[in-house]
C-alpha cells in the first residue's frame, strides 16, 4: 500500500513540475502519470542508493550538498526515460530537463514531508 501511495506522490510531483517548468510538456492519459511515478520510484529504489554510496567522499566534502546533484541527475534520468518510453512527457532541451529534475526534487521532497510515515 505504501508503494502505491509513493507512486501517486511522485505522479503529483511530476504534474506540478510540468506545470511549473517551461520546456516540459505532457500529452497523454491520466494513468500515464502513475506510470511515470512508478519509474521515479524504481529509480529511487534501485539506482539512488548505489549512487549515494559511491559518492560518499564527495558528499562529505560538500557537507551533503552533492546529494542535490544526485537527485537532479536521477530525476533528469527519469524524464529522459519517460521521453524515450513514450509516456507522454517530453522535454524541449537538456536545460528544461535539468530544471525539471531540480523542481521535481524540491516538490517531491516537500510532498514527502506531508506524507504520513
Amino acid at each position: 500500500m505504501r508503494f502505491l501511495f509513493l507512486v501517486a506522490l511522485n505522479a503529483a510531483a511530476a504534474w506540478v513540475t510540468v506545470w511549473l517548468v517551461p520546456g516540459l510538456h505532457y500529452s497523454g492519459e491520466w494513468w500515464r502519470w502513475l506510470l511515470f511515478g512508478a519509474v521515479i520510484g524504481l529509480i529511487n529504489a534501485i539506482i539512488k542508493p548505489v549512487a549515494k554510496f559511491l559518492t560518499i567522499p564527495i558528499r562529505i566534502l560538500t557537507l551533503g550538498l552533492f546529494t542535490l546533484a544526485i537527485n537532479v541527475g536521477l530525476m533528469t534520468l527519469a524524464i529522459w526515460i519517460a521521453n524515450d518510453a513514450d509516456v507522454g512527457l517530453t522535454s524541449d532541451s537538456i536545460w528544461a530537463a535539468l530544471l525539471g529534475g531540480f523542481v521535481l526534487t524540491v516538490v517531491g521532497s516537500f510532498l514527502n514531508l506531508l506524507s504520513p510515515d
